[in-house]
């Protein structure tokens, strides 16, 4: 089983994704992802919800760099989907908020997968 979650609001703010991984902001690139505080915490009940058994994806909708709307899920046993079939599933989900919207693999598990820096709201 998998369990899915999200910002309701992204649809609201957020109009496809131009990432469909980590692309440019990816660890070691030129480029840093501001994450606006609503999508830390998410980060954040998301590392509550997986462990080494219980794996995860949270992938951010980032519009101008600025990350502002999240999805992500997790397994809660140990028979759930590959790691590459949850990420594209989760991006799918993000490309559902339109044109506009870059969507980018925030993290695998704990692993954060990208230069980020957080807002100062």
């Amino acid at each position: 089983m998998l369990r899915v979650f999200g910002a309701a609001a992204l649809a609201v703010l957020l109009v496809a994704c131009a990432s469909p991984l980590s692309g440019q902001y990816k660890k070691g690139g030129d480029k840093t992802l501001l994450v606006s505080k609503d999508v830390w915490a998410g980060y954040q009940e998301y590392l509550t919800l997986i462990s080494q058994t219980n794996p995860g994806d949270f992938v951010v909708a980032a519009v101008g760099g600025v990350a502002l709307g999240y999805t992500g899920s997790y397994c809660p046993s140990t028979s759930c989907i590959t790691v590459g079939s949850r990420a594209n599933r989760l991006v799918d989900r993000c490309k559902s908020y339109g044109p506009g919207v870059e969507c980018i693999l925030f993290a695998h598990s704990a692993d954060i997968l990208v230069n980020y820096k957080l807002a100062e709201e």
